[in-house]
C-alpha cells in the first residue's frame, strides 16, 4: 500500500489557501468595481453570455477529470514511458475539442445567442463581441488542460498557486483599465479578458514543458490508448454535463424567464458560491493525487487506509466551508451591502443564502467521486448520479414555467443535490465496501452535531445586536473561535486530534 504522504498533502493544501485567499479577496472586489462600472444590466449581460460559452466546456472537462486520472494513476506506479505517450495523446485531444467547441459555438450557440438570449437591443453589439472573445478564451484554457493536469497529479501545487495569484492580479489591473478608459467598457473588458488567458496559458505551458519530460510533446498515436481515455471520458461526460447544466443552464433559463438583471444577481450569489467552493476543491486537490496513486497501488486496500482518508477528508471540507460561510449566511444582506456599496439586485440576498447551503451539503462529494473515478467503472455510477443532477434543468423548467419565483431553482438544488449524495454513498459501498454505518458514525452524526453547536453562540449576538460591520465581524469571530473548540473535541476522532496536535507541534519547532 502506498503510504499517505500528509506532509505533502498539507504543504500543497497551505499553497492553495494562499492563493484562494489572495484570489477570493480580489475577486470580490472585482465584481464590486465591475457592477459599478459596467452596470448591473451590462454586467447581467456578461455574466449570461459567458455562461452560454462555459456550458460546452462539459466536454473539456469530462477530459480534465480523464486526464487527471490517468496521469496520477501511472505516477503511482512509476510507468513514465506511457506517461509519456498519454501525455501526447491528451495535447491532440484536447486541440481537438477546441476545434469542436469552436464549431458548436458558432453554430448551435450563435443561433441561442441570437434567437433566444434576451438581450437589451441597444447592446447587442457589444454582447457579439463579449460572445466572440468568450470563446477564444475559452478555447486558450482548454488547450491548456493537460498541463494543469500533469501539474496536479505531480503534485506541484505550489506553481499553479502562483500563477492563480498572478492571473487575479492582472484581471485587478483590468478594472483600473475599465475605470479610466472611454472606450465601450463591456466590449474591452471581453477583449482584456482574452489576453490575461493568453499570457497565463503560456506560462503554464512553458513550466510543465521546461519542467516535466513528458510535457516535451511529440506526436504519438496509439489507437488502444486512445479508446483506454475515451472510455473512461465517454461515461464521465453524463456527470461533467449534468453539473454543467445546473451551474450554467440555470443561468440561462433565468435569463429566458426574467432578463439580464436577474442574470446580476445570480453571478454575484455563484461568486460566493465559487469562493466557497474553492476552499473545499484546493483542500481536495491536494489530496486527491494520493487517493489515486494509493488505488493504483493497491486496488483492495486491505488496510482500510485509503477509505480512512475518505471519511477524513469528507469531514475537512465540510469543516472548512461551515465555518467560512456561516458568518455569510447569517450576515448576508450587511455584507452584500457593505461589498456591492448598496448596488444589490434583486434576489441576490435569497439567490446567495441558498447556494451557500448548497455548497456545504456539495462539500461532501469530492473524496466520493475521487475514490469512485479512480476505480475506472464509473458506467453505471455516472449514469445513475448524472442523471439526478441533470434534472434540476427540465424540473426547474416546468416550476418557472407554472410561475414559482427565480429562487425556486435553488430549492430544487439543494433537494437534488441530497439524493445525489445519497446515490454516492450506494456507490462507494457497492464498489469500495465503504461500511456505510461506519460513514454515518464517523461522519454524518459528528458533523451534525457541529453544524448545531457552531450556530448557537453567533445566531445569539446576531439577534441581540443591531445591524452593523461590528456585528459581522462579532459574528465572524464568535463562529471560528467557538467551531475551533467544537470541531477539535467534538468532529474528530482521537486519532485525528492526535494527529493534528502532532503536525501543529512540528510546525512550531520548524519556527
Amino acid at each position: 500500500m502506498l503510504p499517505i504522504n500528509k506532509t505533502r498533502i498539507a504543504k500543497n493544501t497551505a499553497a492553495l489557501y494562499f492563493r484562494m485567499l489572495l484570489t477570493m479577496l480580489i475577486a470580490f472586489y472585482t465584481l464590486r468595481v465591475v457592477m459599478n462600472v459596467l452596470g448591473v444590466e451590462d454586467y447581467g449581460t456578461y455574466v449570461t453570455i459567458s455562461g452560454a460559452v462555459l456550458m460546452f466546456g462539459f466536454l473539456s472537462g469530462t477530459m480534465a477529470t480523464a486526464s487527471q486520472r490517468f496521469f496520477a494513476m501511472e505516477l503511482g506506479v512509476e510507468n513514465h514511458v506511457k506517461l509519456k505517450q498519454l501525455f501526447s495523446i491528451n495535447v491532440l485531444i484536447f486541440i481537438g475539442l477546441a476545434i469542436l467547441i469552436f464549431i458548436l459555438a458558432e453554430t448551435v450557440g450563435l443561433w441561442y445567442f441570437l434567437k433566444i438570449m434576451k438581450i437589451p437591443p441597444d447592446r447587442m453589439e457589444a454582447a457579439v463581441w463579449v460572445y466572440q472573445f468568450a470563446i477564444f478564451t475559452f478555447m486558450v484554457s482548454i488547450i491548456t488542460t493537460p498541463y494543469l493536469a500533469i501539474i496536479t497529479a505531480r503534485e506541484k501545487l505550489t506553481v499553479y498557486a502562483y500563477l492563480s495569484v498572478l492571473e487575479v492580479v492582472f484581471k485587478l489591473a483590468i478594472l483600473y483599465v475599465l475605470i479610466y478608459t472611454s472606450m465601450d467598457k463591456l466590449k474591452l473588458y471581453a477583449v482584456l479578458l482574452f489576453a490575461v488567458q493568453i499570457l497565463i496559458s503560456a506560462a503554464y505551458i512553458t513550466y510543465s514543458t521546461l519542467k516535466f519530460p513528458e510535457c516535451k510533446v511529440k506526436y504519438y498515436w496509439n489507437k488502444a490508448m486512445f479508446k483506454e481515455v475515451f472510455g473512461f471520458a465517454g461515461w464521465n461526460v453524463i456527470g461533467v454535463l449534468a453539473m454543467t447544466a445546473r451551474s450554467y443552464g440555470i443561468t440561462l433559463l433565468l435569463n429566458a424567464f426574467f432578463g439580464v438583471i436577474i442574470n446580476a444577481a445570480r453571478g454575484a450569489a455563484l461568486l460566493v458560491y465559487s469562493a466557497l467552493n474553492q476552499f473545499a476543491h484546493n483542500f481536495f486537490t491536494a489530496v486527491r493525487p494520493q487517493l489515486i496513486k494509493s488505488y493504483s497501488i493497491d486496488p483492495e486496500d486491505k488496510s482500510g487506509e485509503m477509505m480512512k482518508l475518505v471519511f477524513q477528508s469528507s469531514k475537512f471540507c465540510y469543516y472548512l466551508i461551515l465555518v467560512l460561510s456561516l458568518p455569510i449566511l447569517i450576515e448576508t444582506r450587511s455584507i452584500l451591502d457593505i461589498w456591492l456599496k448598496g448596488i444589490v439586485p434583486e434576489y441576490t440576498v435569497i439567490f446567495t443564502r441558498l447556494i451557500i447551503i448548497n455548497a456545504i451539503i456539495e462539500s461532501l462529494a469530492n473524496p466520493f467521486i475521487a475514490s469512485i473515478q479512480a476505480t475506472g467503472r464509473i458506467k453505471m455510477y455516472q449514469i445513475v448520479t448524472g442523471s439526478i443532477i441533470l434534472l434540476n434543468l427540465p424540473v426547474s423548467y416546468l416550476f418557472l414555467k407554472l410561475g414559482f419565483p427565480p429562487q425556486s431553482t435553488m430549492y430544487i438544488s439543494i433537494a437534488i443535490t441530497i439524493i445525489a449524495h445519497l446515490s454516492r454513498i450506494y456507490f462507494m459501498n457497492k464498489m469500495l465496501k465503504m461500511n456505510i454505518l461506519n460513514y454515518v458514525k464517523y461522519v454524518i452524526l459528528p458533523i451534525l452535531g457541529v453544524t448545531i453547536l457552531v450556530l448557537v453562540l453567533p445566531l445569539l449576538f446576531y439577534y441581540n445586536f443591531s445591524a452593523s460591520f461590528w456585528r459581522i465581524a462579532g459574528v465572524a469571530t464568535l463562529t471560528v473561535v467557538s467551531s475551533a473548540f467544537i470541531v477539535y473535541y467534538i468532529g474528530l476522532t482521537k486519532s485525528e486530534r492526535e494527529t493534528l496536535k502532532m503536525f501543529v507541534l512540528k510546525k512550531m519547532k520548524r519556527k
